[in-house]
């Protein structure tokens, strides 16, 4: 219960939030990390998270996470977008500006 609360404070911020859900057996989650905090270098108005789903099994539910890794972007506790599998930086780039241009306010 107290995860769940830190989390929703996490995606509530007012700031692009990007969560990567991953799991420690997953290989392209292993190879995904050093991409996530070369391209999180390059945002430094949006805030970067990591999941793991098998120490965090409802919060993965309740976003219906079926594969890793995902990652999801929030702003002020909004879903906007997912991207799921092992993305090169550009394109992971391009998914959080994109994100990034979303009026949340109409969602």
């Amino acid at each position: 219960m107290g995860e769940e609360l830190n989390f929703d404070e996490l995606i509530n911020s007012e700031h692009l939030t990007v969560i990567d859900f991953s799991a420690t057996w997953c290989m392209p989650c292993r190879m995904l990390k050093p991409i996530i905090h070369r391209v999180a270098e390059n945002f430094d108005h949006v805030d970067f998270f990591e999941i793991d789903i098998d120490e965090n099994e409802e919060i993965a539910k309740r976003y219906r996470i079926f594969s890793v890794p995902t990652l999801l972007c929030f702003k002020k506790g909004k879903k906007i977008d997912s991207l799921v599998g092992l993305n090169s930086a550009e394109t992971i780039e391009d998914f959080i500006n994109k994100c990034d241009q979303v009026d949340v306010d109409k969602l």
